[in-house]
């Protein structure tokens, strides 16, 4: 059977569920569930589960650790079992409503031919918009990745969308990210992203 040429753009569906719980004024664990959808691609593309450890240094310092694990989807409809440890920092700054951050996080992908260890930056800017219970934030950023492996940036995603509070312990972020990848296939993916997160970190 011939195998369908895979496509230079892709429109997918991501979808997560975060479920954060405080385990002290400095120290929270998140569940993390996800599933990715392609349009032109065998599906899920991607079927993941982790669970994170986020630690505050200080006001404006936060570390994180964590394992991923996720079934991906190839191009031929072969699956493949990828496990991801993960390590990161984050910094973050405020100035009244708006909230700018930048996180480095460096990562390895076991399952992966080589099992490549890859550097993301993800710079982002967050502006609360003043009102009632409904209030929202909109919200850009954009991450880069460097693969150690190929010794160059291979991936960078640009993201915008607004982050709807629910309640005082949920919130959904609606968003849409466009990828482009150096290496690897689809060249480009455009991304409608939902993330719902619940519980409260503080």
């Amino acid at each position: 059977m011939a195998v369908a040429a895979v496509p230079s753009v892709d429109s997918q569906l991501w979808s997560e569920l975060d479920a954060t719980h405080a385990i002290s004024a400095d120290l929270s664990a998140t569940a993390i569930v996800t599933t990715r959808l392609g349009n032109d691609l065998p599906n899920p593309t991607l079927t993941a589960v982790g669970l994170q450890f986020d630690y505050r240094i200080n006001s404006w310092i936060t570390s994180a650790t964590g394992y991923y694990v996720s079934i991906r989807n190839a191009d031929t409809g072969a699956y493949a079992t990828v496990w991801l440890p993960a390590a990161a920092i984050t910094h973050e700054y405020h100035w009244g409503r708006l909230l700018l951050s930048d996180r480095n996080r460096v990562e390895q992908l076991e399952g992966v031919a080589s099992s490549p260890t890859r550097y993301r930056n993800r710079a982002s800017a967050d502006w609360h918009v003043a009102g009632g219970k409904d209030a929202t934030n909109i919200f850009i950023a954009d991450e880069l990745f460097y693969d150690f492996s190929k010794d160059r940036w291979t991936r960078n995603r640009a993201q915008l969308g607004l982050q709807f509070h629910l309640s005082a312990d949920a919130n959904l972020q609606v968003f849409y990210l466009r990828q482009s990848n150096t290496y690897g296939t689809p060249d480009r993916l455009n991304v409608l992203g939902l993330t719902l997160q619940l519980g409260s970190t503080r």
